[in-house]
């Protein structure tokens, strides 16, 4: 008979079943989605592991080594030392180097690595020839046979491939993640000058051990004194990459399995009021307690494990198209082209159940809570609907507001306050007290504006959103007046109902304004962002925003001078030479990065002080003297401007780089953070400093100018950044992530549409009698659609008013957090964005609540007035 009743009620009722299953496999949808992500990172891997490194577990290299400037080990020295341990099954010595080729129209940076017969033996390879990374080749759809061109210090070479390496050879670093490998005789590997020492710079390690031990062994061999040890597979293992996408996703949707959970809530309510009169009845004849929350549990559980089924099923979809627009993401350039993977899409049983467990979980509790109180409930209040227990349900507010303001007192005496002013309204619902005390919150809010952290700031929005609430909510008794004044019965009416159920309609309020919030601070804070980056694109690195790094293996065999170079120079506006630098102070244990120039730099040098520019703009008619310097206000020093400053100068190469100590006079002090480019501080000096990077830095305008000029600098082996096209790509990533952030707080508006369209379901049905009684003095059907309308349209419109109050304060309470910090920086409201996401709020919810309404006008006088109320 339980069974009996719970399925008739569910499958009878298969419009609101519907609508439920929307509003509640939202969580489900989201968290397998997530999940989803997770194991697709975690599978692919696990497949890099074999595919890009086979039988390489450890890779040994010298402490100062780097790709640019390679530090050779002692052959001897550590294969002895490599052979005391008894877990190392096998290990090759490998020079390892970096050339830049070109395949195609694009160029590519690679590894280089000699094919000398000891690795041949390790890789169990025993082709000859030119090699390529299976990888590389894949992505620039390589044959055997086709030529590209090496570009190395010594010069340019063209090579045939003969082959394509796997597993040992299709090596892509030790993060598995650069483009890949070409594999040269060792012949060439020296004729081309791809590496300019005679014993190896690496040693490629294979072990007896699990990947989990491969740490432990690692720190065994750093005992050598002289040796870092990179474990790449552990690395690949054991990265957060493997759970970070998903649970970012997770995390990003939060509010959006928040709102699920808050839609449930609101419909168990619905749910158990409207089963009040049938199972009353039920009640009154002597069915059992426990009967009764069995009927009202297991129909909840059947409109539950429906939505989990479907949130399921679309969220293993929704994964894939989330999977499919992360693969999306590209890094694109008009010179160079990179090897990118394509993560295939997985997802585990386990990651379902798991899903529909948390996405059940609260929604259970819930359910039980609610046919609890439902099965307790007197048969009298049952079958007639009146309501019990007011008095016991003002003394729990009252305890839950006592104990809110004693837990706010920890904070402090301000929080204690606002608390306070917040829970007053609950405890006496009046219009003029909800008002008086929402502006008090406003007021004391603002007072605390632009203070504290993180967390203060995400207080002070939530403190400010509750007022913003009340302040909203004690309008509509006066709109309803106003309303009446001007004989609008439809808005006169739904405004009449908005006001009496305030708390039923409480919760879709919530999901609506919070996540509209949520959005429309997510388009203008990165939009704000964005455009503060772009604003900066021609300004570049401190006035400069053509970079050129000189490669400094290249000292060896000779650098270009570029500055001779009359065509190459005649494409910049300013080109001069910089190096850069290590500096520290005495009595400072950090270390600091400076350029160092000519005072030629000031021609074109932008610093982040509008002071310190002016003041350059005068010292420039006179000349900036050598030995001055201008330092970033983040070293702690006590040295005012035109005084004397020792410093401590090194190169920034490890291993050959002398320390000079010099005196410089300060010239000036700038705020770093306001600084595109985060340099610690400039000296002017004519000095060389050896060790130390060399390059330049111009100014150009034109960018197929930089564009040539990237080409050219790159087929000398050295790198050039173009910051303006490098900020422009920055800014149309920003966007992107942007747009995907704003479609996942959308799907939170998903809930609040379901539980407006299940409210009006229900609202029709309730007030039949009501309806009957307009539609018999000549209310037209039309009318009594629109009251419905317009009762779900008040909703959404308090819930953007609230909205809108909160992200004006949000943004006032950023722009005054941020402004110490970047004084330039400039709250950009998107408006059409903003416009257009408002509009869509209000139009998809004419869209769900247009078909319950509907019904209403079907409803003939003679039976509604017939309906026992």
């Amino acid at each position: 008979m339980v069974l009996k009743i719970a399925f008739r009620n569910f499958t009878k009722h298969w419009k609101i079943v519907l609508l439920a299953i929307m509003g509640t496999m939202v969580a489900t949808m989201l968290l397998v989605g997530g999940l989803s992500l997770n194991d697709s990172v975690q599978r692919y891997l696990q497949t890099k592991i074999e595919r890009n490194l086979g039988k390489i577990d450890l890779i040994v290299k010298d402490k100062a080594d780097t790709i640019f400037f390679p530090k050779a080990l002692n052959p001897e020295k550590i294969e002895s030392f490599l052979h005391e341990f008894p877990e190392i099954r096998d290990f090759t010595p490998v020079k390892l180097a970096q050339v830049t080729v070109k395949i195609g129209k694009k160029y590519t940076d690679l590894f280089a690595i000699a094919l000398t017969k000891e690795f041949k033996r390790f890789a169990n390879f025993e082709g000859n020839g030119v090699i390529v990374s299976y990888d590389t080749a894949q992505a620039f759809d390589l044959k055997v046979g086709d030529q590209i061109e090496i570009i190395t210090a010594k010069g340019s070479y063209k090579v045939t491939i003969n082959g394509f390496g796997e597993k040992e050879l299709n090596f892509r670093g030790e993060t598995t993640s650069a483009n890949g490998t070409i594999f040269l005789p060792e012949d060439l590997f020296e004729k081309y000058g791809i590496y300019p020492l005679k014993d190896p710079n690496a040693y490629f390690v294979s072990t007896t051990l699990p990947v989990d031990a491969h740490p432990k062994l690692a720190e065994s061999l750093k005992s050598e004194g002289t040796i870092r040890i990179s474990t790449p597979k552990y690395r690949l293992r054991t990265s957060p990459l493997n759970r970070l996408i998903g649970y970012l996703f997770i995390g990003f949707s939060g509010f959006a399995v928040l709102s699920s959970f808050l839609f449930i809530a609101s419909f168990f309510g619905i749910l158990t009021e409207e089963r009040k009169q049938t199972l009353g009845a039920l009640r009154a004849l002597g069915f059992p307690r426990h009967k009764m929350f069995l009927i009202l549990f297991i129909e909840g559980l059947l409109y539950l494990f429906s939505s989990a089924t479907v949130g399921a099923i679309v969220g293993v979809g929704f994964g894939k198209l989330l999977l499919d627009k992360i693969n999306s993401f590209r890094r694109t350039d008009d010179l160079f082209a990179f090897v990118q993977d394509t993560i295939p899409f997985h997802v585990t049983f386990q990651s379902i159940v798991l899903a529909i467990v948390i996405s059940l979980f609260v929604p259970v509790t819930i359910l039980i809570s609610r046919s609890l109180e439902f099965s307790k409930t007197s048969p009298v209040t049952l079958y007639t609907g009146r309501a019990e227990g007011k008095k016991s349900q003002r003394k729990l507010k009252m305890a839950i507001a006592f104990v809110l303001v004693l837990a706010s007192l920890l904070v402090s005496l301000e929080h204690a306050l606002v608390v306070f002013l917040a829970t007053i309204p609950l405890l006496f619902p009046s219009p003029i007290i909800q008002l008086t005390y929402g502006l008090s919150i406003f007021v004391a809010t603002f007072s605390m504006i632009g203070e504290g952290a993180g967390l203060q700031f995400l207080i002070r929005a939530g403190y400010f959103l509750v007022g913003a609430i009340y302040v909203v909510f004690s309008a509509v008794p006066f709109l309803r007046n106003l309303f009446e004044r001007v004989k609008s019965v439809p808005s006169t009416i739904a405004l009449a109902y908005l006001d009496k159920y305030k708390t039923r309609n409480f919760t879709i309020f919530v999901i609506y304004s919070v996540t509209l919030v949520l959005i429309l601070i997510s388009a203008i804070i990165p939009h704000s962002i964005a455009e503060y980056i772009n604003s900066k694109k021609q300004e570049g690195a401190f006035g400069y925003n053509f970079i050129i790094v000189e490669n400094p293996i290249k000292t060896l065999f000779g650098s270009y001078k570029y500055l001779e170079d009359k065509k190459f120079t005649s494409k910049f506006e300013k080109l001069i030479p910089i190096q850069l630098v290590q500096v520290s102070f005495e009595g400072i244990k950090d270390k600091y990065t400076f350029i160092v120039s000519t005072n030629e730099i000031f021609d074109r040098l932008v610093l982040p002080s509008e002071k310190l520019m002016k003041d350059l703009e005068k010292r420039k008619k006179d000349g900036i003297p050598p030995l001055s310097t201008f330092i970033s206000d983040k070293i702690p020093i006590d040295q005012q401007v035109g005084d004397k400053i020792r410093m401590t100068i090194k190169g920034v190469l490890p291993g050959i780089s002398p320390k000079i100590s010099e005196e410089f006079t300060l010239f000036g002090r700038y705020s770093q953070e306001q600084a595109l480019l985060p340099m610690e501080g400039i000296l002017v000096w004519d000095r060389k400093i050896f060790g130390a990077v060399r390059g330049y830095a111009g100014v150009i305008k034109n960018p197929q100018d930089a564009l040539e000029l990237q080409e050219f600098v790159t087929r000398k082996f050295d790198g050039a950044f173009y910051i303006t096209g490098e900020i422009e790509k920055l800014y149309s990533a920003i966007n992107n992530l942007v747009n995907m952030a704003l479609q996942l707080f959308y799907i939170g508006f998903v809930s609040g549409f379901a539980g407006l369209a299940i409210m009006t379901f229900r609202n029709v049905y309730v007030r039949r009698r009501e309806i009957g009684m307009l539609r018999a003095i000549g209310s037209k059907g039309d009318v009594i659609f629109k009251i419905f309308i317009y009762e779900s349209f008040s909703i959404v419109a308090i819930a953007v008013a609230v909205a809108v109050l909160t992200t004006v304060f949000v943004i006032q309470d950023l722009r005054d957090f941020i402004s110490p910090i970047l004084s330039d920086f400039k709250i950009l409201v998107p408006i059409w964005k903003v416009f257009g996401t408002i509009l869509s709020v209000f139009g998809i919810t004419l869209v769900f609540v247009s078909i319950p309404a509907s019904l209403s006008k079907r409803i003939p006088p003679s039976e509604a007035l017939r309906v026992y109320d």
